[in-house]
C-alpha cells in the first residue's frame, strides 16, 4: 500500500527524474545476499519486475534517459531504462526470453572477452572456489587468512568484503590472487560467457549493446595511458555490433569520476553509467550517470522505485 501512495502522489509531481536499472545475473533460484557477490534475480522474480516497470512506468532506451527525464511533464509517468552488466550467458538463456514476454528492450554492457571462447570472471572462480571450499590456507597471496576464512564459514557479506579488498589491490597482487583462483577452480565451461553470435541475437531482437571493458580494471586506479587504452572496444566486438556504433559505456565495478568520465568522452563515447544510487536528472553529467541495482525481491524494488522518485519532490 505505501508503495502505490508514493508512486501515484509522484506522478502528480511535475519532476524531472529518471531512473537507470542494472541487473547482471538473472533467472533460475533466487540467489542469497548474504553468500554470493552477484546474487541472480529467479526468472520468476525478473518476470514480475519487468511486468511492474512495464506497467507503472515509461521504459526508455538508456541511451535516451536523460533526454526522458527532461521532457517528463506533470501526471506522465517516469521514465525507466533497463541494462545489463558483463557478458553472462543468462542474458541470453534467461533476460531476453524475459524481456520479449514482456515487449520490452534493455541495454547489455558486453565486455567481448567471451566472444571467441569461454570466459569466467575472476570473481565468478572467487565465488566457486570459496562454495566449493577449494582453496585453503595460504591458498590466496595478498589476502589476510580470517578473511578468507570468514567467507569459507559463509559469514554474512564476508565474500563481499573479500571481494572489495581483491578489488583494491594493486594490479600485480591482483593478478596473483586471480591466478591462484584460476589455478583453484579450473578452466570454464564451455558455456561460459556470450559468443559473438549471441550479440547478434541480443541486436536483432531489438536491444542495445554498450561497451563494459575487457579487462574489468576499476578505472579510477588507472593511469590516463592505460584508461585511454581500455577505453577502446576490441575489432571483435565492434564486429559483433551491426553498425558498429559502440558510445555507450558501463565503468566497470561501477566505479567512476571526473577524470575517468573525460577520457570516455575523448575516447568518444556520449553516455557513460556508473553505479552510483540516486536519480538522472536533467543536470546529471552524460558520462556519469547513475544506476540503481535491481532488487531480488520484486516488492522491494517497487518501493525502491516509489521511494526513488518521491525524493526531493517538487511541484
Amino acid at each position: 500500500m505505501r508503495e502505490l501512495v508514493l508512486r501515484w502522489r509522484n506522478r502528480a509531481s511535475a519532476r524531472k527524474a529518471g531512473v537507470v536499472l542494472v541487473y547482471h545475473r538473472v533467472g533460475g533460484e533466487e540467489g542469497d545476499e548474504d553468500v554470493e557477490i552477484l546474487p541472480a534475480v529467479s526468472g520468476e522474480a525478473f518476470e514480475r519486475e519487468l511486468e511492474h516497470v512495464r506497467r507503472h512506468y515509461r521504459v526508455v532506451a538508456a541511451a535516451g534517459i536523460l533526454e526522458a527525464a527532461r521532457d517528463r511533464r506533470r501526471g506522465e509517468p517516469f521514465p525507466v531504462a533497463i541494462t545489463f552488466d558483463d557478458d553472462a550467458s543468462s542474458h541470453l538463456a534467461s533476460a531476453l526470453p524475459a524481456l520479449q514476454k514482456a515487449g520490452l528492450s534493455a541495454t547489455f554492457f558486453v565486455g567481448g572477452a567471451s566472444l571467441q571462447r569461454p570466459y569466467r570472471f575472476w570473481w565468478e572462480d572467487l565465488q566457486l572456489a570459496i562454495d566449493g571450499r577449494l582453496v585453503g590456507n595460504g591458498d590466496l597471496p595478498h589476502l589476510e587468512q580470517r578473511d578468507v576464512r570468514a567467507a569459507l564459514d559463509r559469514t554474512p557479506r564476508a565474500i563481499l568484503d573479500l571481494t572489495g579488498t581483491i578489488v583494491r589491490l594493486d594490479p600485480a597482487e591482483r593478478a596473483d590472487v586471480i591466478a591462484a583462483l584460476r589455478n583453484a577452480v579450473g578452466a570454464p565451461p564451455a558455456d561460459s560467457g556470450l559468443r559473438e553470435s549471441d550479440v547478434r541475437s541480443l541486436v536483432a531482437a531489438g536491444n542495445a549493446i554498450g561497451f563494459h571493458t575487457l579487462d574489468h580494471d576499476v578505472l579510477p586506479s588507472l593511469p590516463d595511458s592505460e584508461l585511454s587504452r581500455v577505453l577502446r572496444p576490441g575489432e571483435e566486438l565492434l564486429s559483433a555490433v551491426p553498425g558498429r556504433q559502440l558510445d555507450l559505456v558501463a565503468y566497470p565495478h561501477g566505479k567512476a569520476d571526473g577524470r575517468v568520465a573525460a577520457a570516455a568522452r575523448k575516447a568518444g563515447f556520449a553516455r557513460g553509467f556508473t553505479t552510483a544510487r540516486g536519480v538522472v536528472t536533467p543536470e546529471t553529467d552524460p558520462l556519469l550517470i547513475p544506476r540503481t541495482v535491481a532488487d531480488l525481491s520484486p516488492s522491494a524494488l517497487a518501493l525502491r522505485l516509489a521511494r526513488a522518485f518521491g525524493e526531493n519532490r517538487g511541484g
